[in-house]
């Protein structure tokens, strides 16, 4: 594990570069493009949250070289990756806060640890180059991400809703 982290830190010192800020903010806003695009195509607010993270993993599946920024290389690149990093899971974690009904929010440090999940999931992914498995989680990442909204049963529900919409 220290060898992969040595080597992701040398990389990042000898790759750095002034063009990290723009490329990093272009990565975020076309994320969020495609998450808010598919959010509006849905009336319900768990079918946006579905429709959100199937997006996100769609954009990663097109963009992997983007999504590998936001969630690995960001970390290690200096100065300011880990701070871009954790405002872009508070941003995103904000999306969901208000997307989901007053009567079914929870403290905002749930968001957070949804949203980190879901990054951390997705980073997974691209780290092991497993990319199509990852599609075939994007019901579980649903249910995982519904579960403390909604309960298992409904959160079971959006999960098979969103593996038969997306097949």
């Amino acid at each position: 594990m220290y060898i992969v982290h040595a080597y992701l830190y040398t990389y990042a010192f000898m790759n750095s570069s002034d063009e990290f800020p723009s490329e990093f903010s272009g990565a975020v806003g076309r994320l969020q493009v495609a998450v808010l695009e598919a959010c509006r195509r849905e009336e319900e607010w768990p079918a946006k949250l579905a429709s959100a993270i199937g997006a996100a993993v769609d954009f990663t599946m097109s963009e992997p070289s983007e999504v590998r920024l936001l969630t690995i290389e960001a970390l290690v690149q200096r100065p300011d990756g880990g701070r871009r990093y954790v405002r872009t899971v508070e941003h995103f974690a904000e999306m969901l806060r208000l997307a989901t009904p007053e009567d079914r929010r929870r403290p905002a440090s749930t968001e957070l640890a949804l949203i980190g999940g879901l990054a951390t999931t997705i980073a997974h992914h691209l780290r092991s180059d497993t990319l199509p498995e990852l599609l075939e989680t994007v019901p579980e990442l649903v249910e995982f991400t519904l579960l403390p909204y909604l309960g298992h049963q409904e959160a079971r529900r959006w999960a098979e809703w969103t593996a038969t919409s997306r097949s």
